[in-house]
């Protein structure tokens, strides 16, 4: 019975051990094996000292502007046509027309 009693208690020892280390090692491996092909970066754009906004649908220069542009900047012209960029080459940024602004319906009356 003694004989019996101690061998199940080295046996689960043992066990307890080998499980412990079998997590140990889990625990060491990275994560990502599997992970996710991530996608190529993008070569940085080259900076300018300015850009021309220009429409792509009829390929008139909408402005000039001295900051950088990114696609998916917001457009607003003189004439209150509202744009957004689209595509960049070189310093020519083309924007596409989503649609007119009437700036009357925000302004504050100055009525008392």
């Amino acid at each position: 019975m003694v004989l019996k009693r101690r061998t199940l208690l080295i046996t689960g020892l043992i066990t307890l051990c080998t499980v412990l280390a079998i997590l140990g090692f889990l625990h060491m491996l990275p994560l990502n094996i599997f992970s996710i092909q991530q996608k190529p970066e993008q070569a940085p754009q080259k900076v300018y000292d300015y850009y021309l906004i220009i429409d792509e649908q009829n390929n008139q220069t909408i402005m000039y502007v001295p900051l950088v542009v990114s696609i998916g900047d917001e457009v607003l012209s003189d004439d209150n046509k509202y744009y957004q960029i689209v595509r960049i080459e070189e310093n020519r940024a083309y924007a596409r027309f989503i649609k007119n602004i009437n700036l009357d319906k925000y302004q504050q009356s100055n009525s008392p």
